[in-house]
């Protein structure tokens, strides 16, 4: 429980020196404004980027800034498991991503006059954030170098995040969807629809889908490619830091 602690202070320590944490505020406050202030921009829009592409970029940054302090040896070398260090970066992210969802829903009830299951809707939101984080360790593990991690992020922001986006927005053919069933976007989406329109739009073996399939990346990400391979990537970053500086 101490590591667990230790490294949520230390990633709300950098979130803060490096402004992370002051630009998601930021972030989250232009977008609950457009929201008010905006009535043709649809709400769910901001909300997809707010879980579909910042849990990436700030996963990026927070393994950026741990690469350049230095403070991977640590976390490498330490008694606690792989699952344990995954767990805390899942939660010291998750909390700096409740900034935007309750801005969000303070403007969603109290300007909008949405009426949705907020319960249902918190739900959705977190499991969304969590996947994507997972995706972000998962994108890191599997780079061999910073060029091939910044391509790796990019690429799947464009195909698996926009993506969907552009589709529920009515900007690719119908028949795509079956493409972007294996994407976490596209599946997060469907359930945020679901919650938002209600649930007459969506067949119901979809929605199980969507629920299912999510659980499933989640599972075989954590325990077959971050709890494996993550000390030994923190190993692999530490080494070509290291090279980079004989250099």
């Amino acid at each position: 429980m101490n590591h667990f602690i230790q490294i949520v202070k230390s990633d709300f320590k950098n979130y803060l020196r490096y402004s992370v944490l002051q630009t998601v505020l930021v972030l989250s406050i232009l977008f609950s404004v457009s929201m008010a202030f905006f009535p043709q921009i649809n709400p769910l829009i901001l909300v997809y980027i707010t879980v579909f592409i910042l849990p990436v970029v700030i996963l990026s940054i927070s393994v950026y800034i741990e690469t350049e302090e230095e403070s991977l040896f640590p976390l490498a070398v330490c008694e606690c498991s792989s699952i344990e260090i995954i767990f805390a970066k899942l939660c010291s992210a998750l909390l700096m991503l409740l900034i935007p969802l309750i801005l969000y829903i303070i403007v969603m009830f109290t300007v909008l006059h949405m009426n949705y299951n907020i319960f249902l809707f918190i739900l959705i939101y977190l499991l969304s954030a969590t996947i994507h984080i997972i995706i972000g360790f998962v994108l890191a593990i599997t780079s061999k170098s910073s060029n091939l991690m910044s391509i790796s992020y990019i690429g799947y922001i464009v195909i698996f995040s926009v993506m969907p986006i552009f589709y529920q927005q009515g900007l690719i053919p119908e028949f795509f969807q079956y493409a972007l069933i294996i994407s976490p976007a596209y599946l997060s989406g469907i359930l945020f629809e679901t919650v938002i329109v209600g649930y007459i739009h969506t067949p119901n073996w979809l929605i199980v889908l969507a629920v299912l399939l999510q659980f499933v990346y989640i599972f075989v990400f954590t325990f077959f490619v971050i709890r494996p391979y993550f000390k030994s990537y923190l190993l692999f970053r530490i080494d070509q830091k290291g090279e980079q500086q004989e250099k």
